[in-house]
């Protein structure tokens, strides 16, 4: 077998790229790649924010819900201190306990915790015969943030007329029910 032999001639030109073309070629690549990298950390960002509002909207309709069936469901919605309601419906009782920085509502086998400050927050009390205010609660509002913006938690209860008879006669005193 016989290989030939190819030789370069001296006075042949090379093709290649030039040091000019390859330093704009390579600052091109280096602006590309920096534009680049900080659309990623924008997208990253707004995926972020993005997570962080759906799980506040989804925590706050969690909340939302259960105010509502508990409201509707329980015999009685009592306020036992500044920042705690009682839901009562037949002998299962239902907390609802608003401290500094969470919510929580304690159900006889759980406890769910929601991370809003309330502020705000504003108690409206059933009024019963001669003018008393019980302890029964027929209107709860607070306010919570998310980003400087602002939401509103609220529940409203209709009592039955046999509720607010026993909170009228838990108020008044024993000399006057005769």
């Amino acid at each position: 077998m016989k290989f030939k032999k190819y030789s370069m001639s001296i006075n042949q030109p090379i093709k290649a790229f030039t040091v000019i073309e390859l330093l704009i070629s390579m600052t091109l690549t280096g602006i590309l790649v920096a534009f680049s990298f900080m659309g990623f950390n924008q997208m990253q960002r707004l995926f972020n924010d993005y997570n962080q509002q759906t799980a506040f909207i989804a925590e706050m309709n969690q909340l939302h819900s259960a105010l509502f069936y508990l409201s509707n469901r329980s015999a009685s919605v009592e306020q036992v201190d500044d920042k705690t309601i009682l839901f009562s419906a037949d002998s299962v009782h239902t907390k609802f306990i608003l401290n500094d920085k969470t919510m929580l509502l304690q159900f006889p086998s759980h406890t769910d915790t929601f991370h809003f400050e309330p502020k705000e927050i504003t108690f409206d009390f059933m009024v019963t015969k001669g003018q008393l205010t019980s302890k029964l609660v027929k209107r709860f509002d607070c306010d919570v943030f998310f980003r400087n913006q602002k939401f509103h938690v609220s529940f409203r209860k209709q009592f039955d007329s046999q509720q607010i008879l026993k909170s009228t006669l838990e108020l008044q005193a024993p000399d006057e029910l005769n």
